[in-house]
């Protein structure tokens, strides 16, 4: 129940606290980025702090404002920040902290970020979010957003030199995806995922120019990966992970007895899974099988861009080993292939140019609520 009173939240504390750093983003677009839910309180309010100071959440600071919305499961907590300011608590967390030499990758980061924002907050105004009340949400389903805590002398220098930027294809806002390691080269956005695609995000060859195999992001600590479950290990995966992504009878899907790459995608990466089981044979999409084929603690595959072989025992199979490149799901701009582009003296237009081809850096389209 709504009241006009002012909101006191039980068991939350909502402080502010000076700033000491530089900032604002007044008449810059206002994002709502939706920070957790935490115990009920009564009312919905916003809370803004006094002029150059900043708001608490459970022990992290934060530009902007507070808002808080009671849920059934209790009261979302909604950050109101400058689009600016909220991409200060982005590009560090994204691209970790880069040394002035990585600026280019950096500056990068901060207009794919800004676009991918920008068509968040288009949709979201548009009755197309995930949410009437907020745009975004502060973790990698989004953008990862740590807010004042997270920021970084480089990255704000990256996000200021950028100012206003963002990737247009056409006259369009485009989405501007990004992971952290393509491992070798990028993916089409319809290998990966349930779409037709777009003509700026097309597989693209992270090789550096020569003759020795070298690529930009072979620099990053998941270019190559390994690994290995028992047959045991497999089973149990499969049997808790396959039906989200697979028609499995009742009772299981039964021990898995083979499990081979069906075919691939033109990038290279597992286009279908092919387990065969005791009850049946379940294909499984390339990108789907990151997240039934799990490890012992439940993370997923780093990346679609793997081998499989596999060690047979009179019971079925022994050992599954796989190895692969990469981390993420590939489709736009590698990470670490924009670090590695940066060191080789590569521009941030130069890097985003390769990644998303056909596009142009122009300014923020008009009409964006702002501050």
């Amino acid at each position: 129940m709504r009241a006009a009173a002012a909101l006191v939240l039980a068991a939350v504390v909502v402080a502010c606290v000076p700033s000491s750093r530089g900032g604002g983003s007044a008449g810059a677009p206002v994002i709502r980025v939706a920070l957790g839910t935490v115990p009920r309180a009564d009312v919905p309010t916003v809370l803004v702090p006094p002029r150059g100071q900043l708001v608490r959440f459970r022990g992290k600071a934060y530009r902007g404002s507070l808002r808080a919305i009671p849920t059934d499961s209790g009261v979302l907590i909604v950050n109101l920040v400058g689009l600016e300011d909220y991409l200060r608590g982005v590009v560090p967390l994204e691209l970790g902290e880069r040394p002035r030499a990585e600026l280019a990758a950096l500056e990068a980061q901060a207009i794919a970020a800004r676009s991918f924002t920008v068509t968040r907050l288009n949709a979201a105004r548009a009755g197309q979010g995930r949410s009437r009340d907020y745009d975004l949400v502060a973790s990698t389903a989004d953008q990862v957003y740590g807010g004042y805590d997270a920021e970084q002398p480089n990255a704000s220098a990256a996000v200021v030199a950028t100012r206003g930027l963002v990737l247009r294809y056409g006259d369009r806002v485009i989405v501007a995806p990004y992971s952290s390691t393509c491992g070798g080269e990028t993916a089409a956005a319809e290998e990966v995922w349930r779409s037709e695609g777009e003509p700026y995000l097309q597989r693209v060859s992270d090789r550096m120019p020569g003759r020795e195999p070298r690529y930009f992001c072979d620099i990053a600590p998941r270019f190559y990966w390994e690994r290995t479950l028992t047959g045991e290990q497999l089973d149990a995966t499969v049997a808790r992970y396959l039906a989200a992504y697979a028609r499995v009878p009742s009772g299981g899907p039964g021990g898995v007895e083979s499990i081979r790459v069906a075919n691939r995608t033109p990038s290279g990466r597992v286009g279908e899974l092919e387990l065969r089981t005791a009850r049946g044979t379940f294909t499984v999409r390339g990108n789907d099988a990151r997240s039934v084929i799990r490890t012992g603690g439940g993370e997923l595959l780093p990346s679609s861009y793997f081998s499989v072989t596999s060690e047979s025992s009179s019971t079925g199979i022994a050992r599954v080993v796989l190895r692969g490149n990469g981390f993420g799901h590939g489709v736009g701009m590698c990470q670490w292939g924009a670090i590695g582009r940066a060191r080789a003296g590569q521009s941030a237009r130069t890097i985003l140019r390769t990644y998303f081809p056909g596009t142009t850096i122009g300014p923020l389209p008009s009409g964006l609520p702002s501050l």
